[in-house]
């Protein structure tokens, strides 16, 4: 055996010996070609992690992971569509996560469009009422036609402020502008009034859009609702950066 392995080791370094310069620098070349190859395979084939844009932000969710911020124009399959929380479930205290893209809601008309593409308000508003009243007569759909009713439905622009800064009144609820500061809505929060934030073109929106906040966590972060975004929803968002963005602010409470 032992000699068996001493042959076998003069046999290598004799062929090593007869290798020419020439030998030995293409051998050198091919393995470093071999290794660029395989690192380019291993490059195509692994996930790339996610580089946020230059208007993305990433958010903490419930569960204290980071994601990037998916935005309203991307379209959710049907089969993926936020579930709003069941009516049977609405109470008075707790606001109900309900989604203008939830399949029950979205293609019902509104603002000469759809509650999909123009609804938040009223469906925002929907959320607010409940919180506060427990009175299931106004899902997203019947606030919708009393947003139409009632003149706060625009020609396909969504809806007017008019509707969170006078309707309400005619709802049950008192409706109170507030100032756009962190300091502001958390006065508001903490004293049990949730909020609705009419937000620019940012996080929330390419456009515009209405979101609800419920309240506060812990930590002092805004528990937002948001009717077009599962996701957004999730997250307990900063009060600096909804103020950031925010171009109206109304808190409410039961008149």
């Amino acid at each position: 055996m032992r000699r068996s392995l001493r042959h076998a080791a003069l046999r290598l370094r004799w062929h090593v010996r007869r290798l020419t310069r020439r030998d030995v620098i293409l051998a050198a070349a091919l393995g470093v070609a071999a290794a660029a190859v395989i690192a380019a395979v291993v490059a195509l084939v692994s996930p790339k992690a996610e580089q946020p844009g230059e208007t993305e932000v990433t958010a903490i969710d419930t569960t204290g992971t980071q994601r990037t911020v998916a935005y309203d124009e991307e379209v959710v399959p049907v089969t993926q569509a936020p579930q709003s929380t069941p009516k049977d479930e609405w109470h008075q205290g707790s606001m109900p996560y309900l989604y203008q893209i939830d399949p029950q809601y979205k293609d019902y008309p509104y603002s000469n469009g759809t509650l999909e593409k123009q609804g938040c308000g009223p469906t925002s508003l929907s959320m607010v009422y409940i919180d506060l009243t427990g009175d299931t007569t106004y899902g997203p759909t019947e606030m919708a036609d009393f947003a139409t009713e009632n003149g706060y439905s625009t020609d396909g622009n969504g809806s007017s402020w008019l509707l969170m800064s006078e309707g309400p009144e005619k709802l049950g609820l008192a409706s109170t502008s507030v100032a756009n500061t962190p300091e502001a809505l958390a006065a508001e929060l903490e004293a049990g009034h949730p909020i609705i934030c009419n937000m620019a073109p940012g996080i929330f929106t390419k456009v515009g859009h209405y979101i609800a906040i419920e309240g506060l966590d812990d930590e002092g972060k805004a528990l937002a609702h948001d009717s077009n975004s599962r996701a957004r929803s999730l997250w307990h968002w900063d009060l600096s950066i909804i103020c950031e963005q925010a171009r109206a602010v109304w808190s409410f409470s039961v008149a």
